[in-house]
């Protein structure tokens, strides 16, 4: 009986860790999608907007105002930025003509930007809005 239950232990044991790794698997390959990439990198930004206009009243112009590096094959412009708002867009590499974008706040006389390819308008402040890349 005793060994019996050692089987099981370890039946159970390998099936625990068989499942660990095929979550990792799925997890890796998410976040290795252009989307989920741009999406996150726009998540960044958002953030370091914030703080950046706690420091200085203003929004940043630039990425590099920002102190941020898009991830390899990434491409993020700040579109407009004012005192009270500003609009962004990233790319990536592997997937040209198509676009990720974002905005916060208002911009005088200016909609919410719209995404390269579908022409989809951001609706949503501060939630990243991304073209099919399928």
């Amino acid at each position: 009986m005793r060994g019996a239950s050692h089987i099981t232990g370890l039946v159970l044991g390998l099936s625990l860790a068989a499942q660990a790794a095929a979550a990792q698997s799925v997890d890796a390959a998410w976040q290795s999608t252009p989307a989920s990439v741009l999406k996150t990198t726009l998540r960044n930004v958002v953030a370091a907007q914030d703080k950046y206009r706690e420091a200085h009243a203003t929004f940043a112009g630039s990425v590099q105002a920002l102190r941020l590096k898009p991830g390899s094959g990434v491409t993020v412009h700040i579109l407009t930025a004012t005192a009270s708002g500003w609009r962004a867009e990233a790319t990536h590499r592997a997937r040209p003509g198509r676009s990720c974008v974002v905005f916060v706040g208002r911009l005088a006389a200016k909609e919410a930007p719209r995404t390269e390819a579908d022409g989809d308008m951001a609706g949503e402040e501060r939630v990243p809005l991304c073209d099919r890349m399928e």
